[in-house]
């Protein structure tokens, strides 16, 4: 074999050599790429929640003004309980994502019941909103959303307050809150998330509810 043959053949080897990866470099850019697919994961999730919770705001809002609006419409039972999840689905009234469940509840984008009623019992006759956490993901988010969207209306609002084996928190509309009194309007942000994720997180074993209540005779 000529010169030029085995010098041919050396130069392929040494090529191939350079050219090939060991073990330990495909490795480490496995576990490279393994990192970055858990952080694009880990981006998407925060992305899906913060996209379930812009949707759960946008629903929330557009239930509770349009009972502020057309609750005095909806009609009640004088001198006891009258649900409206009923007369809601037949106005087509519950939000995309919302269903119905049984004549007290509504469900909400995260399976929550929702309970929408009138309590005509004399002094108290008054209508509500009953939000009823069962431990569903994102609790204190959504609960922050409603206190936020409660705020807003505060115009409107009798009564704001946590429940679970007892009311935890009180605080009151525009109309009704004094010097004694917890104003809704003055919650800042701060004291809305420090508010609703020490509630949330206190008495697990018990059902959280979060009620809006609103006068029977005062409407817009």
């Amino acid at each position: 074999m000529g010169e030029n043959g085995r010098s041919e053949r050396a130069q392929n080897r040494t090529d191939a050599t350079f050219s090939g990866r060991s073990m330990v470099e495909m490795l480490g850019v496995l576990a490279i790429i393994g990192v970055l697919s858990v952080g694009a994961m880990s981006g998407y999730s925060k992305a899906m929640m913060k996209y379930k919770l812009n949707k759960y705001a946008e629903s929330v809002n557009l239930f509770i003004n349009n009972f502020i609006i057309f609750r005095k419409s909806l009609g009640y039972t004088s001198g006891g309980w009258t649900n409206y999840a009923d007369i809601l689905q037949k106005l087509n009234f519950i939000p995309d994502g919302w269903r119905y469940q049984n004549f007290l509840y509504l469900n909400d984008n995260f399976g929550n019941h929702v309970r929408p009623y009138h309590d005509g019992k004399s002094p108290s006759n008054h209508d509500g909103i009953i939000f009823v956490f069962d431990g569903s993901q994102y609790s204190s988010e959504i609960c922050q959303i409603l206190v936020q969207t409660a705020k807003a209306n505060s115009a409107f609002i009798w009564q704001l307050y946590f429940q679970d084996s007892k009311v935890h928190y009180l605080t009151y509309g525009d109309n009704y809150c004094t010097n004694s009194a917890r104003c809704l309007r003055d919650l800042s942000i701060d004291n809305i998330y420090n508010l609703c994720y020490a509630y949330m997180g206190k008495d697990s074993a018990n059902i959280h509810q979060i009620q809006i209540v609103f006068k029977a005779d005062e409407y817009i």
